[in-house]
């Protein structure tokens, strides 16, 4: 049997307004005696407060989303463990949603959380850089800035918004820095999809770091993929043809473990005949064979962030606010010094 905020009032012998003090903390003094005659009258009946009532009475909902481009990515659960543990601690309900890549379903989940008047959005992965997506993601953005409420992304996505991420490109030219000061000079990028904001930002970090040792980009050394084991499995076989290459920069680790693949189903060895790197620091590229030399970013760190700032109103609500997280080489043995 459900009781109600009445039987409890019943139950302790006082009004139903002091009971709802008890329960919302509220400023209005109530006896330490009273207030421990209903806390017990709570105790005996098992009563719970009905949320979808209180919340009638708030702008919003005490719920929170993180929208996740691909739930079978490593990278996104790591994520979407931080932004859970995170938002438990607080109180706070959170929903992880599968987009599966697609726009259209992204785009329908911001009208869901608009209908359910959730208290904020993470967002993760890259955005599109399309002008539709831009546009759409635009106008989304000022209907939660409407309501006072916060939208954060963990990567970049076309247009200005706070942000919890690292800096993809300086991430990007560091590791191809690695890779050039250990003899490599030809290097293949393979990126994910070429119209996705991470993507494009990691493709600059590589040819800066090229351009800075005055090596002249070779668009012929330069790949995308679907970011599909399969797909970047296919990808790299073709190329492997006709290798012209002695190092393999892949933008994220999951492309990195189908490339290592693809170099051994061809008769070749990593790290003796082609060295292999990506970007991720995902737990599954140090069980690798060989282990992957990657740049190590602090996944469960930022859904934590992401979770402190989207809770924490903004001072100076029409300022982007960014937080930057450092990434770090973490070296394994897939890579070969070539000097």
């Amino acid at each position: 049997m459900a009781y109600s905020i009445e039987d409890v009032a019943r139950e302790a012998g006082v009004s139903i307004t002091t009971v709802s003090r008890v329960i919302n903390n509220s400023s209005h003094a109530v006896s330490e005696q009273t207030r421990k005659k209903v806390e017990k009258a709570i105790k005996k009946l098992d009563y719970k407060p009905n949320i979808s009532a209180q919340t009638l009475r708030q702008p919003y909902t005490n719920v929170i989303a993180f929208i996740a481009r691909d739930l079978s990515d490593a990278y996104y659960g790591e994520m979407a463990r931080g932004i859970t543990e995170a938002a438990i601690k607080q109180g706070v309900l959170s929903f992880v949603c599968n987009t599966g890549r697609k726009t259209d379903d992204e785009m329908r989940y911001h009208e869901l959380f608009n209908q359910y008047r959730i208290r904020g959005l993470i967002l993760g992965g890259g955005g599109f850089n399309t002008e539709q997506y831009r546009k759409t993601l635009s106008e989304e953005i000022e209907k939660y800035k409407s309501r006072d409420l916060r939208i954060i992304a963990l990567a970049p996505q076309g247009v200005d918004i706070d942000s919890v991420m690292i800096d993809n490109v300086d991430t990007a030219r560091r590791m191809t820095d690695y890779l050039l000061s250990l003899g490599h000079q030809t290097i293949l990028y393979v990126g994910g999809p070429a119209n996705v904001c991470t993507v494009q930002e990691r493709l600059k970090g590589y040819k800066q770091a090229l351009e800075h040792h005055n090596i002249k980009i070779n668009e012929n050394l330069i790949v995308h993929t679907d970011n599909t084991w399969s797909g970047s499995y296919e990808v790299v076989q073709k190329v492997l043809a006709k290798p012209s290459f002695t190092a393999i920069f892949c933008d994220n680790d999951n492309v990195a473990l189908s490339v290592m693949r693809a170099v051994k189903d061809h008769g070749l060895r990593v790290p003796e005949d082609i060295s292999v790197v990506g970007i991720g620091g995902l737990p599954n590229s140090q069980y690798s064979s060989p282990i992957l030399t990657t740049m190590k970013i602090p996944l469960y760190e930022i859904g934590v962030k992401a979770v402190e700032r989207l809770l924490t109103p903004k001072e100076m609500p029409n300022v982007i606010e960014r937080f930057e997280f450092p990434t770090e080489l973490q070296k394994g043995n897939s890579v070969k010094a070539i000097k």
